[in-house]
């Protein structure tokens, strides 16, 4: 049963405009099937601390708040559209993007939002919209996309920006984040491929990559590659890994051949932020027009901050970390890394994926300036 109309309820019309307007609850889901919104307390800090706003979210008060999805809707629909943009750092996955936003994230000018489920949500109905049977139109996806912007872009501070690293998944998604106000910014962060099987084959990466597989990368890859099977069973997870990495960093080109983007974004290899942190923190800050300060450069890349590259907090993890477990997977998963690279030159034949290699190769982006 729907809830009583928050207009004739001045308690409820209070919360709401909290919800609306307040950084300090943050709207963790939606479930448009059942006409609820989930928010949880938060705090700078638990902002800050939280490695992803999903299930490993850092609360600041022990209870998630429920409410009737469609109040909330109602009250965002009837004010202006919000021409506040959120920026962006848009990823491949295991490349350094946790990092990169912790180090921005700790500036007092950024609002860092690691991976809001929100993001991935909008991204798998988005996929299914056209789908016969689909129980979501496009003009309440619509509504949902508004609803999910205006909650993100909350901040504590007028003059703070958000920064959202979505989850690598939600690359569907781009294109209409880059368009929402014409005005946001990205860091489209990648590692060679290279690079980036290594760190794909260990074992605790393996079966994320088998999951997006079945989910999403083959019925996508399918459609792009013509001849080439449509079930993830006839992949070796080698060839699984080629093929989501070559979708992902299809994604990120679309947006840099795109007249309306193509200036508003920055294409970094992370081994040139590896290889020069400060000087690339400088660059990626002056990009999002909030230049670092004097004296705040030193505060930023850190030995400290530098070892936090890990999903978890508590972990030490950096580049010396990073290098060991690249050399000692690529020992251990040689013949899977031939076989790969020599399946991507076959594919990358392909149309849709030619120059995808070279143009997101270790010479590429940041690397070439640095």
């Amino acid at each position: 049963m729907k809830a009583q109309n928050p207009s004739k309820d001045p308690a409820r019309q209070e919360r709401l405009l909290t919800m609306l307007t307040s950084p300090a609850l943050f709207l963790r889901d939606l479930d448009p099937l059942r006409g609820i919104a989930t928010f949880t307390p938060m705090s700078e800090e638990s902002y800050r601390d939280s490695a992803f706003l999903d299930n490993r979210i850092q609360r600041a008060g022990p209870r998630d708040i429920a409410i009737d999805l469609d109040d909330l809707l109602d009250l965002v629909q009837a004010r202006p559209r919000r021409r506040r943009p959120i920026h962006y750092i848009f990823h491949i996955g295991h490349c350094g993007s946790t990092l990169l936003s912790r180090i921005l994230g700790a500036r007092k000018r950024f609002l860092a939002l690691r991976e809001p489920p929100l993001l991935m949500g909008l991204s798998r109905s988005m996929r299914a919209l056209d789908r016969p049977g689909f129980p979501i139109s496009r003009e309440r996806w619509e509504s949902l996309l508004a609803l999910s912007l205006w909650m993100l872009s909350k901040t504590w501070q007028p003059e703070q920006t958000v920064l959202i690293k979505p989850t690598s998944q939600a690359g569907r998604l781009i294109p209409v984040l880059m368009d929402y106000t014409g005005l946001e910014k990205a860091v489209l962060l990648y590692v060679d491929l290279e690079t980036h099987l290594p760190m794909i084959l260990r074992p605790h990466t393996r079966r994320e990559t088998q999951l997006f597989a079945a989910d999403y990368a083959v019925r996508e890859f399918s459609d792009l590659a013509p001849g080439y099977p449509d079930s993830p069973d006839q992949y070796s997870v080698a060839q699984l890994a080629v093929m989501s990495w070559l979708l992902h960093v299809r994604e990120l080109a679309d947006i840099t051949s795109q007249a309306s983007t193509a200036a508003r974004v920055l294409p970094l290899h992370f081994e040139a932020f590896l290889r020069q942190p400060g000087d690339v923190v400088v660059e990626i800050c002056r990009f999002f027009d909030q230049p670092v300060r004097h004296g705040e450069l030193e505060r930023l890349v850190s030995p400290d901050l530098l070892q936090r590259a890990a999903k978890n907090t508590d972990q030490s993890y950096g580049q010396d970390h990073r290098q060991q477990e690249i050399k000692t997977a690529q020992i251990r998963y040689r013949k899977e890394i031939e076989e790969g690279l020599a399946w991507a030159d076959r594919v990358c034949t392909l149309p849709a994926f030619r120059g995808l290699r070279e143009r997101f190769s270790r010479a590429s982006g940041l690397t070439a300036q640095s």
